[in-house]
């Protein structure tokens, strides 16, 4: 099994949304069965099935079914999504996107970090993207971990530095002018 440290993602300032965390979470879909209360110390579940959109702030989560797991005060910890794909979303304090999809999503709301596993692919257009059988997203920070087993590499893609504001891009060369003039070669 193939482990990777995403430093790509760690090296930036860019942290996610830190306001996210404090929003509430709320979750839409086509139906739902929320008839399992937490009990004895067991955590509680509501299934939703059919068009699930979870968003708290910024952070949108959409599958065809997920499971959510509550605590014994009934707030919701974990939340996990199945779908061909299911998706997740995010901005970071710098508005700049993360975009992700995998086969099932598990985002442990109250850990700040979400599980993407089944062909997983997660892309921030200003840092990067990643490829694996499973990848670790921290919604705090927007670092990340990433594995695959089997045969499968993990896939990185780097984006380079941006230039400073104002700085011109690199021009081809062109040819230099010849400031001699041509000699006229006439015959008599």
């Amino acid at each position: 099994m193939a482990t990777l440290g995403m430093a790509l993602l760690a090296s930036t300032s860019a942290f996610a949304k830190k306001a996210d965390r404090d929003q509430p979470a709320d979750v839409v879909s086509k139906s739902f069965d929320g008839t399992q209360a937490p009990q004895n110390g067991q955590p509680g579940k509501v299934i939703w099935t059919t068009n699930v959109v979870l968003t708290q702030g910024t952070l949108k989560i959409t599958g065809n079914k997920a499971t959510g797991y509550l605590d014994g005060d009934n707030t919701l910890t974990r939340v996990v999504v199945e779908g061909s794909p299911a998706t997740i979303h995010q901005l970071d304090d710098q508005n700049q996107p993360m975009d992700g999809r995998a086969s099932n999503i598990d985002y442990k709301i109250d850990k700040d970090f979400a599980v993407l596993t089944g062909n997983a692919y997660v892309n921030q257009p200003a840092k990067g993207s990643a490829q694996g059988d499973k990848l670790t997203y921290n919604t705090s920070d927007s670092t990340m971990t990433g594995e695959s087993s089997g045969g499968a590499p993990v896939h990185m893609t780097f984006q380079p530095k941006n230039k400073a504001p104002g700085t011109p891009a690199t021009s081809p060369a062109t040819p230099a002018k010849n400031d001699t003039p041509a000699t006229d070669s006439k015959k008599p």
